[in-house]
């Protein structure tokens, strides 16, 4: 009789798990979501000079059942791993996450970890990550001033500690969860536990916004607001951007794919699935009532690509004569061609 490797065991207790869990909960009812827009002016006005530029830090193939609650075990799915970068006339750049870290480029594996490399395959070249595409796309690391995290798992986290000038913009119960995690999870503390500018977003006296019930005016004037999303993780953020040709909301982990936008799929993961589930539905109202909102999903960068807007502009990764020469092991395997 054929041993199971202690790996296999793992993955097939993952499994379990999943299956199980999915088993035992109870249907959600569909919420009611008032047709109201709070605080949105009948007239869309957006700010001047600001941009918006998109970036894709590399992927992770996971099963489909991780992605969505009623998604295939057995198949992969690939999530991008996307970083938002914003222009703004007055604050200087602004990112929205920081995508995976340079490590994994080398040896993600070993950077991961045994357990956390069960959950998926990653896959990063080598001059991917978010400070060298900066680089090459001529907008200064220096002048990044503020790191908006939607949550501080590793997909978001990965270089946080490479911008240490910048103020980490998150909200505390995400915070602390991610500090009290355990190293089963999708957190990495020593990716951001050195981190010594720290800005929490306090949402107790936040106000209505579009259709959701809490937000955080970034910078007083409007051009950036945050919304609380919590649900997928403690303590989520997605982020509202009034680009001056229209606005644009980047769902951070509300909504992973533009299907899971689109047709409100649960994610296979959540911390509270009620909460998440309220809220994707707040914001397919919010489109529903404002048809010219544009909804970024976070790990989709097929629907990146579809966008067309003089304020956007989506930066395809090219890798450099340097990192062609690259044939190491490492850079052989994570130069492999990708299936979806």
């Amino acid at each position: 009789m054929m041993m199971l490797s202690s790996l296999s065991v793992i993955r097939l207790f993952i499994a379990c798990v999943l299956i199980l869990g999915v088993a035992c909960e109870e249907p959600l009812r569909l919420p009611y979501i008032e047709p109201i827009l709070h605080n949105w002016p009948e007239q869309y006005r957006g700010l001047r000079g600001m941009k918006l530029h998109v970036f894709q830090t590399g992927s992770i193939a996971v099963s489909g059942r991780i992605v969505y609650r009623d998604g295939s075990l057995p198949q992969q799915h690939t999530l991008d791993i996307l970083v938002f970068g914003i222009e703004h006339p007055e604050q200087g750049l602004v990112l929205v996450g920081t995508g995976l870290n340079r490590g994994l480029a080398d040896d993600a594996p070993r950077y991961l970890g045994p357990v956390r490399s069960i959950f998926g395959q990653a896959d990063m070249q080598p001059g991917q990550d978010i400070l060298s595409q900066l680089k090459a796309a001529k907008l200064s690391v220096e002048k990044v001033k503020f790191v908006i995290l939607p949550d501080l798992r590793l997909d978001h986290s990965g270089e946080l500690e490479s911008l240490s000038q910048a103020a980490a913009v998150v909200t505390r119960e995400e915070h602390a969860t991610a500090l009290s995690s355990s190293t089963l999870g999708l957190y990495m503390a020593d990716e951001f536990d050195q981190v010594e500018k720290w800005q929490f977003v306090d949402f107790s006296t936040a106000t209505p916004l579009g259709t959701f019930a809490r937000s955080y005016d970034l910078f007083g004037d409007g051009s950036i607001e945050l919304i609380d999303v919590a649900g997928a993780t403690a303590g989520g953020l997605a982020v509202l951007v009034r680009l001056s040709g229209q606005p644009v909301l980047l769902c951070g982990n509300l909504a992973w794919t533009y299907s899971q936008a689109r047709y409100a799929w649960l994610p296979g993961l959540a911390f509270r699935r009620e909460l998440w589930w309220e809220k994707i539905w707040r914001l397919k109202k919010f489109k529903d009532l404002v048809p010219e909102l544009l909804i970024l999903p976070d790990h989709d960068w097929d629907a990146i690509r579809k966008v067309e807007a003089v304020d956007i502009t989506v930066h395809e990764f090219s890798p450099t004569e340097e990192d062609e020469k690259d044939t190491s092991p490492a850079a052989r395997l994570f130069r492999s061609v990708r299936t979806r």
